[in-house]
Formats: structure tokens, C-alpha cells, sequence
């Protein structure tokens, strides 16, 4: 039995994957759209790819593997 709770579904896994790229795409799109950005890697950057990420797993925790009552 415990070894069900330690594999998880390879589609939740891919899902996963899927959304923090996506997140990740949007928040390069966003920082892009709001703000005057260089060509060069610094902050914006760095900002642009951890807000993506954390917005995909808000997507994937908060909506697709919320627990039930």
C-alpha cells in the first residue's frame, strides 16, 4: 500500500511539467508587456521565470489537486 502513495500518475507528473512551461511562457510574456526590458539576462529575467513557475504550480495544487471534504 505504501508504495501507491510513492508512485504517482505519470499524467499528473506530466501535467505538472506542461503547466510550470506554460506558467513560465506567460510570465516571460507578462514581464515583457509591462516593463522595458534588455536583451541581456538580469532580474527581469530571474523575476520573469520564478513568477511563471510559481504560477504553474498554483495551477497544478491549487486547482487540479485540491483534496476534497
Amino acid at each position: 500500500m505504501a508504495e501507491n502513495r510513492t508512485q504517482g500518475s505519470p499524467a499528473r507528473t506530466v501535467r505538472l511539467i506542461v503547466l510550470v512551461v506554460a506558467g513560465i511562457v506567460v510570465g516571460n510574456v507578462l514581464v515583457t508587456l509591462l516593463t522595458d526590458r534588455d536583451s541581456g539576462l538580469g532580474p527581469d529575467e530571474l523575476l520573469a521565470f520564478g513568477a511563471g513557475a510559481a504560477l504553474g504550480l498554483l495551477v497544478e495544487f491549487g486547482l487540479f489537486r485540491r483534496t476534497g471534504k
